[in-house]
């Protein structure tokens, strides 16, 4: 359970985590008071658990209307933040407005990611005009407000983790302004090849590099990550040196030396386990009972999302319908996919259509007693949780994934020996290729193939997979996967810092 209380000045702690979203989302009712909620995103499902009882400093932006009261209203900006197993100290960042939006929409959102996930509408888009130069300069300012709160939350000699690509500014501004911190950049999305990087305008791609390369240590979900990465750095001119398992390293003319390494995320399969056994998640699941009524389940969770795949999943369901008359009346998919970034216009219309597809499955095939998808749009963990538990068959078909945690988690909560079925462009593919029915995202005969090949399969091939892909999942999970980084962190700035702290980039 995640709370906040009010804090007053910050703890004195080594440690300062920097992201866009804090562990946390407030609410705020008409007579101004403020509730919270467990915050959205895999980043943060990632490192909540991983900080908790290690104390710190977690700077985040105040994104809702709720969050900007609760930052104007404790002291400093800063507030005591429970997380599930200890607590850190938050330190919320009010931006102006529609300088947030030109950072996050324009930029992050509808540039970084849409380039990242191979999103691109390239007939028609991107496009870099005048008001995309003007969002990159609120970007770029955002990035140094956050530098700079990141350097007032530093202890000398202490250890700051910059996460993901809404940030890949402040690590080289960070180190401009402290030479005696160490840095490390964690990215939560794919990495794409020095060609798709190159759509990028010359001096935007080459400031996110430099901007990266401020730090000591970067961090990658899965190897192939990392050297799409150090691929498009050789591109750029920088001296490169590969290492054998995907990683490697680069040099700078400064003669600093910055190492990039993948740091597979797995789960906490016991935390989950414990948290599926909770109440409000046995209430879900009567109710997935009372709806799926004995039928087999095929679930999906994810955000309504452009790179999940939504659409193409449908469609798969669909064509496995027309495929196996029989399945019929005996086989629901339930397909939750809660609301993102609703303020871009591509989303609205993706919504729009993931609904309008649904409707379209449910007119051609539902009978009186039978109705073969339900969607549901409303950010409900409790029910994914249930759902997770109770599926037959899991889809996670994204068509660019940096991991895909819903991968892991499914598999770890289940009590049905559920079936994944995962695509190849997911990260989590790298850990769970083995022990899934591995998909190409963009054939959907295949998926339909795959969903009844996992509906038929034998019981104890089913256990069999379902047994090695726990043991998958949980290979490093978040507290793991964040003290690993933090052991490299460290053990690079004993090496180097004599050489690289007195440099600057």
């Amino acid at each position: 359970m995640l709370g906040a209380g009010e804090g007053g000045e910050a703890e004195v702690t080594k440690l300062v985590v920097a992201s866009n979203r804090g562990p946390i989302q407030f609410e705020v009712d008409d007579d101004g008071n403020l509730s919270t909620s467990r915050g959205s995103g895999g980043m943060v499902a990632a490192l909540g658990p991983a900080l908790a009882g290690q104390g710190g400093t977690w700077v985040a932006a105040a994104i809702s209307d709720g969050d900007r009261v609760a930052a104007r209203k404790a002291k400093g900006g800063r507030r005591r933040v429970e997380l599930a197993q200890g607590a850190v100290q938050l330190r919320s960042i009010v931006i102006d407005q529609p300088k947030y939006q030109a950072y996050y929409n324009r930029v992050s959102n509808r540039t970084l990611w849409f380039l990242q996930h191979h999103l691109f509408d390239v007939p028609r888009h991107p496009g870099f005009d005048r008001s995309f130069r003007d969002a990159w300069h609120a970007y770029t300012d955002v990035n140094v407000t956050f530098a700079e709160a990141c350097e007032a939350e530093a202890d000398e000699g202490g250890e700051v983790y910059v996460q993901d690509y809404h940030l890949s500014l402040v690590p080289a501004m960070l180190r401009e302004r402290r030479q005696d911190i160490a840095i490390n950049f964690f990215l939560h999305c794919p990495w794409v090849d020095p060609d798709s990087w190159a759509m990028l305008p010359e001096k935007v791609s080459g400031e996110i590099l430099t901007g990266m390369l401020g730090a000591d240590l970067l961090g990658f979900l899965v190897p192939r990550w990392a050297r799409n990465f150090l691929r498009c750095c050789e591109a750029a001119g920088y001296q490169v040196d590969h290492a054998k398992d995907g990683g490697g390293q680069v040099r700078l003319d400064s003669g600093r030396v910055v190492s990039a390494r993948a740091y597979p995320l797995g789960v906490d399969a016991d935390l989950l386990r414990e948290r599926a056994a909770k109440p409000d998640v046995r209430g879900q699941r009567r109710a997935m009972r009372d709806w799926a009524r004995n039928r087999r389940l095929v679930v999906r969770v994810d955000r309504m999302e452009l790179s999940k795949n939504i659409l193409r999943g449908l469609d798969g369901f669909r064509f496995f319908l027309e495929r196996n008359p029989r399945a019929r009346g005996r086989v629901v998919h339930y397909v939750l996919a809660y609301a993102s970034r609703r303020d871009l216009p591509e989303y609205q219309a993706y919504a729009s259509e993931v609904r309008q597809k649904v409707d379209d499955i449910n007119e051609r095939f539902r009978t009186r007693n039978w109705e073969p998808v339900r969607l549901e749009a409303k950010d409900n963990y409790p029910r994914a949780l249930a759902a997770m538990a109770m599926a037959d068959v899991l889809i996670v078909n994204p068509v660019w994934d940096g991991m895909n945690l819903v991968a892991k988690e499914g598999p770890s909560v289940s009590d049905n020996d559920t079936v994944l079925i995962l695509s190849r462009n997911a990260g989590a593919a790298d850990d769970l290729a083995d022990c899934a029915i591995v998909v190409n995202p963009f054939d959907t005969a295949e998926l339909a193939e795959s969903i009844r090949r996992a509906l038929e399969m034998p019981a104890d091939e089913r256990a069999s997979r379902a047994k090695a892909l726990v043991v998958g999942a949980s290979a490093l999970p978040p507290r793991d996967w964040f003290d690993a980084q933090r052991a490299d962190l460290q053990a690079l700035w004993e090496a180097g810092g004599a050489k690289n702290k007195a440099r600057k980039h």
